[in-house]
């Protein structure tokens, strides 16, 4: 038993789809760390499709609602509330989580809803081509007030909601991202399968994530022509900006350097056998990515952009920080990681690890069970 909570607790986490992306993987893990404790967990979401469909964990119902806009759910998850009943809702991502506060205000008695904020709200709506995301900021300063909990992934995305939205910052949480790193652990074990990795193949830089300009691989490659003719990257993911990024690697001379290696089901062989791992995003919220990196003894350098990054690396303490979309620095720092690495504490993932992120969420709902029968 956590926080005041039964075995019967039942707990819906709802999201977009099962997109192999940090968020969702977030998700399901924490639908993980729930089924740990006892309490029984359904995953809702609005299209059953995406990379990590086959990472729903053993024990948890799915429930699709069935339409890939995510606003026409609103429907069927009005009408899963009302029939399932769940004592909580766990929504992820900013359309998820206006749904799933319009939803329970339709529902008698109202469901509790918590919203978990992933992103850096004021770049990622900036960024974005998507007219309903230009205007998410406003839409979220409405929406939110109306949520029983509100939860950011960091400090840097809670202060950035808070001030983009116009919401009292009293109001939002912060819970760090869980992972299972026995799980890391367990998978890393397995050989890396590629020929770069092999003993004495030379120096190969890691990055991982979707192919979208939010991650900002072409700085990555600009910073990797700078470096000596024997290092090589190998970049994990897959996304919308592959025929860019390969234009690139050619513009640059790069193709016999650069591995587009596309999404792998388990990349942590490779996370342990490189030589250094490299976040060059321009923005994120918290990156699980970082944090899974943070786990092996690969030097790690990131961009020190809006969030994350700095709170993960404790300033700089466990990784080198460089400034966003320059690759000078970039090179510069990757040089020096190869040459002379960081020294990590042992304890520098423990506020991350699954048991610890899941009694924080468990703590924010201690009154579920009750709370619906009060309103």
């Amino acid at each position: 038993m956590v926080g005041g909570l039964t075995p019967a607790m039942r707990v819906a986490v709802a999201m977009p789809s099962f997109a192999a992306a940090g968020a969702e993987r977030v998700c399901l893990e924490l639908v993980g760390g729930l089924l740990d404790d006892d309490v029984d967990v359904d995953v809702v979401v609005a299209t059953d499709d995406g990379g990590l469909r086959g990472e729903v964990p053993p024990g948890a119902r799915t429930f699709v609602l069935g339409h890939r806009r995510v606003a026409l759910c609103l429907p069927r998850l009005v009408a899963y509330l009302r029939t399932q009943r769940p004592d909580a809702l766990i929504s992820c991502l900013d359309h998820m989580n206006v749904l799933s506060i319009v939803a329970a205000r339709l529902v008698r008695p109202r469901a509790w809803v918590m919203v978990t904020e992933h992103n850096t709200l004021s770049v990622s709506s900036r960024h974005s081509r998507d007219l309903r995301d230009k205007v998410m900021p406003l839409l979220i300063g409405v929406a939110y007030r109306g949520a029983d909990r509100i939860v950011a992934v960091s400090d840097g995305v809670a202060d950035d909601l808070a001030r983009t939205a116009r919401l009292p910052r009293r109001l939002i949480q912060t819970v760090y991202n869980p992972v299972h790193f026995e799980r890391l652990a367990t998978a890393a074990s397995e050989p890396a399968d590629h020929p770069w990795l092999s003993a004495g193949a030379g120096p190969v830089v890691l990055a991982a994530g979707r192919l979208i300009a939010q991650k900002d691989f072409p700085t990555l490659l600009r910073a990797l022509a700078l470096l000596p003719e024997d290092v090589r990257l190998i970049l994990l993911g897959e996304g919308q900006d592959r025929p860019a990024l390969e234009r690139l690697v050619d513009d640059l001379g790069l193709a016999h350097r650069v591995d587009i290696h596309g999404f792998v089901e388990n990349p942590y062989p490779y996370f342990r056998a490189a030589d250094v791992f490299v976040l060059s995003s321009q923005w994120e919220g918290l990156p699980t990515v970082l944090i899974e990196a943070l786990a092996f003894d690969t030097p790690i350098v990131a961009t020190d952009c809006r969030s994350g990054p700095r709170e993960i690396l404790e300033g700089g303490r466990f990784g080198r920080l460089v400034p966003v979309g320059e690759p000078e620095p970039m090179a510069a720092a990757i040089a020096a990681a190869l040459a002379s690495p960081l020294s990590r504490p042992a304890g520098a993932c423990d506020r991350y690890r699954l048991d610890t992120a899941t009694r924080r969420y468990l703590d924010l709902l201690p009154a579920a069970a009750g709370a619906r029968t009060s309103r």
